[in-house]
């Protein structure tokens, strides 16, 4: 594949002005970043993939804030959303350094991934894209922050998981909760024991397909900067409307799970890792879930009720309430908390004031951030990502954690289609005695959008 020229480099470009001698070429290591302390020889180039919604309000102030990571190339098959990040990359590195600064601009994934100066790739697409950047970028040598949910099926998701445990890179889950303290704290009193035996778990999410101010289902042609049949991929051929794309994607099966993998991604994390659990699930699970007719635009349950049942006699039970929560349930207590980011509560408040020992802490990051922080570092899934790369060391959620916590709401939603109880083989990953269920792990691609083809797409030269 060839490359397309578009903007020059940072490196290639601050060589040309060097050579022109318009700048100085030694910039001082307190050019970017807060602390200033990383010279720029040492900082990880990183390329994002995917500009809207999640990528620009969150990943690039992270990447921002953080001084061991640098922008040099953003992508995206929305040419408004592609232009916003430029700016904003542009804008903020040319203030950091006292002079211009260009970022590279894609539309196509693969040619980013391609480029042989970048060290790192964040994946913060629609959830139907996830994987296959993902793949293509662990092919190509390079680590690998990925939104979640980590996938749209099981068996993408194992997929992934696999090779990138193979090649022996960094890989996050971009889940940045298990980088805030009341979080952090909560998994570590019911792992340390002290609510008792943990017997129960639930798990409050969110109810019903969100607007979000986009409910236009008004079939028309796509805006020209969107590259829609792109933006489709491996879904099939649907027709434009704004309400199957930007910021309401997670509500049609095609691109995503709805709000079980919306908030599950979050809170059956917490679940999981708590319960000891993370790397791999329950043996049973069933439950019950209201979906639009099959050919809605948004087709994915609002309202559901599941149950799931572990070999240890754990059980753990989610469904839409409203406010999103987790209770955890013990032979001597609870703890839980109500609201994004609420303050914990437990049935004995002293247990709140635990100091938790370092025998019984969990996987935290070098900075961890606090819930009700009104400033100072927020990301702390990119800060445990780049401290993971300097150090060549796990993050504290790889890609088999990522895979394994969507699992969860990956056989609920297989469960609600079908309508009844399903067994659950966490080792080998399928349904117990029923084709039908294991059919559904996996989803038809169109080509050329298929993993099969990721080998061919790398530029080997």
């Amino acid at each position: 594949m060839n490359v397309p020229s578009s903007r020059v480099a940072r490196r290639t470009f601050l060589k040309r002005i060097a050579a022109a001698g318009l700048f100085p070429t030694i910039i001082p290591a307190s050019a970017l970043g807060r602390s200033g302390t990383v010279a720029p020889s040492n900082r990880i180039r990183m390329g994002l993939i995917g500009c809207g919604g999640h990528g620009t309000s969150w990943n690039l102030d992270r990447m921002f804030e953080n001084p061991d990571q640098q922008v040099v190339a953003v992508c995206d098959v929305d040419g408004r959303h592609a232009a916003e990040a430029e700016r904003r990359v542009n804008e903020h590195y040319s203030k950091a350094l006292g002079m211009p600064y260009r970022c590279d601009v894609f539309r196509d994934f693969r040619d980013l991934i391609n480029r042989k100066d970048i060290d790192a790739v964040d994946v913060a697409t629609p959830d139907h894209w996830h994987v296959l950047p993902a793949l293509m970028a662990t092919r190509a040598k390079k680590h690998v922050i990925c939104e979640k949910p980590l996938s749209l099926t099981l068996a993408e998701g194992r997929q992934l998981a696999d090779e990138s445990a193979r090649s022996g890179l960094v890989f996050q889950t971009a889940s940045e909760n298990r980088s805030i303290d009341s979080y952090i704290q909560i998994v570590e009193l019911v792992r340390g024991g002290y609510i008792g035996e943990l017997r129960h778990v639930k798990v409050m999410l969110p109810k019903d397909n969100e607007a979000r101010g986009n409910e236009d289902f008004t079939v028309q042609p796509p805006p020209k900067e969107l590259d829609y049949d792109f933006w489709q991929g491996q879904a099939p051929i649907a027709p434009y409307c704004p309400a199957r794309v930007h910021n309401t994607f997670r509500w049609n099966l095609a691109y995503s799970g709805g709000r079980i993998t919306d908030w599950g991604a979050h809170l059956f994390d917490l679940a999981q890792w708590a319960s000891g659990h993370e790397r791999t699930g329950p043996v049973e699970v069933e439950g019950t879930g209201t979906f639009p007719p099959g050919d809605s635009v948004w087709n994915t349950a609002g309202i559901f009720d599941v149950r799931y049942r572990y070999s240890s006699g754990l059980t753990m039970h989610a469904w839409s309430e409203g406010t999103p929560g987790v209770k955890f349930e013990g032979t001597e207590g609870w703890v839980m908390f109500r609201g994004w980011r609420a303050p914990l509560t437990a049935s004995d408040p002293k247990v709140l004031d635990v100091v938790i020992p370092e025998s019984k802490r969990a996987h935290r990051p070098t900075v961890i951030c606090r819930r009700d922080a009104a400033s100072g570092p927020a990301g702390g899934e990119h800060l445990d990502f780049t401290d993971a790369i300097k150090n060549n060391k796990p993050t504290y959620a790889p890609a088999e954690i990522g895979h394994r916590t969507i699992s969860i709401a990956h056989i609920a939603n297989i469960a609600m289609r079908l309508g009844r109880k399903l067994g659950w083989d966490p080792d080998k990953e399928e349904f117990v005695g029923d084709a039908e269920a294991n059919a559904m792990r996996a989803r038809e691609q169109r080509e050329p959008w298929t993993p099969k083809n990721v080998d061919a797409w790398l530029n080997v030269s």
